[in-house]
């Protein structure tokens, strides 16, 4: 019962937070979406920052599955085959979660203590990119990722790249297909395997 009211209390914040907008957004806007009093919002979170950082973990569920199973990948498929199956899975926690955070700038206040809880959990998007950081050391331990490239601003330019598109898809109300964002996903990764510098060249 407590896991379904927590639940309930996730998925109306996010909902809510996505129609009405942070600034929009109440407490007790909260409970009534979730038909829960009040009062029981304080028993399962600290603040509303807390329910907040409870939806962005919420959302990050499928992502983290795929990160967490990389290391079974290493030496397999191919290394971008590996890679666009994380940008799948990372634009689409992006996308979802992308309005939730910018809105959060908006409250100095709320940012501050999310910061804080960030902290106090060592969890952040830090954690996402050491995550694809040791998976790219380890295909370079390989051979198959060049001895040259640094995993961790590769893996912080992929995923920066997730983001960057799920922010514009946003702002621009696409509503794209499933296949058209990935299409997009797969012409990033294709372009940074490829490399920018031409085959030969000594320095840019």
């Amino acid at each position: 019962m407590v896991g379904d009211t927590q639940d309930r209390l996730i998925q109306a914040t996010e909902r809510l937070l996505r129609t009405h907008g942070l600034a929009r957004v109440t407490t007790r806007d909260i409970a009534r979406e979730a038909g829960v009093a009040e009062g029981s919002l304080y028993h399962h979170f600290r603040d509303k920052a807390e329910l907040i950082l409870a939806v962005v973990e919420y959302g990050v569920g499928d992502f983290r599955k795929v990160l967490e199973d990389l290391p079974l990948q290493i030496g397999q498929r191919t290394v971008r085959a590996n890679l666009e199956r994380v940008l799948y899975a990372a634009f689409d926690f992006h996308y979802q979660i992308a309005p939730i955070i910018c809105s959060v700038f908006s409250d100095q206040e709320l940012l501050v203590r999310y910061r804080e809880m960030l902290s106090e959990r060592c969890s952040g998007p830090q954690c996402l990119h050491d995550a694809l950081a040791s998976y790219l050391q380890a295909e370079q331990r390989l051979g198959r990722v060049a001895p040259e490239a640094m995993p961790l601003a590769a893996a912080k330019l992929l995923l920066a790249s997730s983001f960057h598109t799920a922010m514009l898809d946003q702002f621009l109300g696409n509503d794209l297909s499933q296949s058209a964002a990935r299409r997009r996903l797969r012409d990033c990764v294709h372009t940074f395997m490829l490399g920018l510098e031409p085959r030969g060249s000594a320095a840019g």
